[in-house]
C-alpha cells in the first residue's frame, strides 16, 4: 500500500471570503438601503415624517457597523489578554462599548417605535420593519466581509 504524503505549503492563508460572497455582502446591503430609503421616499406622509425615518435607517447603519467593530474588537482583544499577552490593552473602553451598545438599542427603538405609531396599514409597517432588519443584518454582514478582507490582504501580502 501507498503511503499518502501531505504537501506542507509554507506561510500558507486561506482568504475567509470568496469575491462572490464580498459580492453578495454588498448587494445585500445596497438592496436594504434601497428598499429602506426608497421606501421612505415613498411613503405617503409629511416631510417631517419622512425625515424621521430617513435618520432613523441613517443611525441604523452607522450604529450596526459600529456595534458589530466594537464587539468583534473586543472579542480578539479578550482572546489576546487571555492566551497571548496579559498586558495586552483593549482597543475600545468601556465607555466607549457602552455606547455603541446604546445607539444601537436606541436606533432599533426609534425605527420600531416610530413604526408602531406610524398611521399606516399594517402591511406598510411590515413592509419597513423588515426592510429595517434587512438593513441592520446586511450591515452587520458587510462590515465583518470588509474587515475579513482587509486582514486577509494584509496577510496574504506579509506572505509574499
Amino acid at each position: 500500500m501507498e503511503e499518502f504524503t501531505p504537501v506542507k505549503k509554507t506561510n500558507f492563508y486561506r482568504r475567509r471570503n470568496t469575491p462572490a460572497y464580498s459580492f453578495m455582502a454588498w448587494a445585500a446591503f445596497v438592496l436594504a438601503a434601497g428598499f429602506e430609503f426608497v421606501g421612505i421616499y415613498s411613503l405617503k406622509q409629511p416631510l417631517s415624517v419622512q425625515g424621521y425615518y430617513g435618520v432613523c435607517g441613517i443611525l441604523l447603519i452607522l450604529s450596526s457597523f459600529t456595534l458589530q467593530k466594537v464587539v468583534r474588537d473586543n472579542d480578539e482583544d479578550k482572546f489576546i489578554k487571555d492566551s497571548i499577552n496579559a498586558n495586552h490593552r483593549m482597543r475600545n473602553t468601556g465607555a466607549f462599548t457602552f455606547l455603541a451598545w446604546g445607539g444601537f438599542v436606541i436606533a432599533v427603538l426609534a425605527e420600531y417605535i416610530g413604526l408602531s405609531t406610524l398611521e399606516e396599514p399594517l402591511y406598510v409597517k411590515g413592509y419597513y420593519a423588515i426592510a429595517g432588519a434587512f438593513l441592520i443584518v446586511s450591515c452587520f454582514v458587510l462590515q465583518k466581509t470588509i474587515r475579513d478582507n482587509e486582514e486577509d490582504n494584509y496577510h496574504t501580502n506579509a506572505d509574499a
